[in-house]
């Protein structure tokens, strides 16, 4: 789940952009948790304590500006900064802190829905370029999503399966690798199988077939969802 906060003086606008921004990842299909803050103090209280993964933020605020904030967090790479204001003059003055995208409040309807897609894609990727934590009996080791064909249950253990290396036996749960994995390309084919979507050769009514030629099972109650995922997934790499 992605955690947002909105930043803006004007409670009044402040409960439009939640309202808007909360619709829209949701139509967009992404879980979010979108804090608000009607003082920029107030936000940089909470982002010291934990980080947020994006903020949209008012640039004309008294006491502190937008401009202040974003010069405070955009040394952290994690956290998406979009300016939201009237004044569309200060977008060249907004790029020296690298935002991710200048939203007008006069056009926000037409700009918010692909501001938003980036996002969900920004994160996606970043989590599929950081390594994961695997502990196995005796180390820990880190791989990135694309070095994982799948994972299976395993007895009490979990089975990674590495590309172009011999598979891993490690401690956890599915469901918690699943939380991890589904935002950039995994599916839970079966309930003891997480798949990388990246490596399926093709799907078939009750198994998935990978490039390595391994036969996973596919359950027949969410076959339908699990092809149409595939499908998505194919065409996001076009």
């Amino acid at each position: 789940m992605l955690k947002a906060a909105i930043c803006d003086d004007e409670p009044a606008m402040l409960d439009y952009l939640y309202e808007h921004i909360s619709e829209e990842f949701k139509q967009q299909g992404e879980d979010i948790q979108i804090a608000k803050f009607t003082s920029g103090n107030d936000f940089l209280s909470a982002h010291k304590k934990e980080p947020f993964d994006t903020v949209f933020l008012d640039i004309d605020m008294p006491k502190i500006s937008g401009f202040d904030i974003a010069e405070k967090i955009s040394g952290n790479k994690h956290t998406l900064i979009i300016f939201v204001t009237t004044h569309d003059e200060l977008v060249f003055s907004s790029l020296k802190f690298q935002p991710l995208r200048f939203i007008r409040k006069t056009h926000l309807n037409s700009e918010l829905s692909e501001t938003v897609s980036a996002v969900i894609k920004y994160v996606a990727k970043s989590i599929a370029e950081r390594k994961i934590e695997f502990q196995t009996k005796d180390r820990k080791i880190y791989l990135s999503s694309d070095e994982i064909e799948y994972i299976e249950v395993y007895g009490h253990w979990l089975r990674v399966a590495v590309i172009d290396s011999e598979p891993v036996e490690c401690y956890g749960s599915l469901s918690e690798f699943e939380k991890i994995l589904v935002p950039v390309g995994f599916v839970r084919t079966y309930k003891s199988y997480l798949v990388n979507l990246k490596y399926v050769y093709s799907m078939e009514q009750t198994k998935v077939v990978m490039d390595s030629k391994t036969e996973i099972p596919l359950s027949r109650y969410k076959a339908s969802e699990i092809k149409e995922k595939f499908k998505e997934y194919l065409r996001s790499t076009l």
